[in-house]
């Protein structure tokens, strides 16, 4: 999507923080902004889910508007 002009914002869970950092620096973009959450999520309620979502959505804002 950046490649194509369209600012997004990844995602992950902080167990996946030394691949996502391989993953942008095999893609050459070394300091890509990857916001992360506390893992594992697979087990939160729909409104614990939600929550962390609002917690994330500012993380989000300033990566799309590229003041992350």
């Amino acid at each position: 999507m950046e490649n194509a002009g369209i600012p997004s914002a990844t995602i992950c869970t902080d167990r996946f923080v030394p691949t996502a950092q391989g993953m942008a620096k095999m893609w050459g973009a070394p300091d890509y902004p990857t916001i992360f959450t506390q893992h594992p999520i697979e087990n939160l309620s729909r409104e614990a889910l939600r929550a962390r979502a609002e917690e994330l959505a500012p993380m989000v804002v300033r990566v799309l508007t590229g003041e992350g």
